[in-house]
């Protein structure tokens, strides 16, 4: 199984998928097949840099595309996505590093800056650089077929009454995701479905996304 191929792939290619407003208020609609091609491109350089299946890496992204095709990166081709909030502090993002162990991290430069030094990065501009599709590239990466008890996705805890723990989701569960989506959320057919929560917290990570 994999839920790039088994859910995104599915989708007609002009379909939208993620509609985009960025700072200036430009809007921008990304269809189904462009968030598939970017993010196997963005995946091949993740496998460039030696970022592998069962390897976690970690996100510091905002609400925007990028945050989406690391996503999707991660779940192509088998690695461990962490999404991270942006307003984690430096203790947070070393009490996360320390449990985890991340192969890798992509963000904002001044996000990953607050990050222990053992963990290498990936900012916004290298990752704007590998969906140029003007610049040389690594191959874009195949899908990887996947066992229903791989892991998929840690999200932490909040750490209201004591250190935030990792909480593993595995890859059936990103499946079992469309019974939430349309008796709880109850998104509909066409429906146009925002996420007020930023990327990293638990509801936007797992529930929205």
């Amino acid at each position: 199984m994999n839920f790039v191929e088994d859910v995104l792939e599915r989708f007609p290619a002009a379909r939208p998928a993620l509609v985009e407003i960025d700072a200036t208020g430009e809007r921008r609609v990304w269809g189904f097949g462009e968030l598939v091609a970017r993010s196997a491109g963005l995946a091949g350089a993740l496998a460039a840099r030696g970022v592998g299946r069962g390897d976690v890496v970690m996100t510091l992204v905002g609400n925007r595309p990028e945050w989406v095709l690391s996503m999707l990166a991660c779940f192509r081709i088998g690695v461990v996505a962490l999404p991270c909030n942006t307003q984690l502090r430096s203790g947070d993002l070393a009490h996360r590093v320390g449990v985890v162990d991340p192969a890798l991290a992509i963000g904002e430069e001044e996000l990953l800056g607050a990050l222990p030094d053992s963990v290498p990065g990936m900012d916004l501009e290298e990752v704007g650089a590998i969906l140029d599709e003007e610049r040389p590239q690594a191959a874009p990466a195949d899908p990887v077929d996947l066992s229903p008890g791989d892991p998929a996705l840690i999200i932490f805890t909040s750490g209201t009454t004591g250190p935030a723990r990792a909480a593993v989701h595995s890859q059936s569960y990103l499946l079992g995701q469309e019974l939430q989506a349309k008796h709880w959320f109850g998104a509909r057919e066409g429906e146009l479905c925002w996420c007020t929560a930023a990327s990293g917290w638990s509801k936007s990570a797992r529930n929205a996304f």
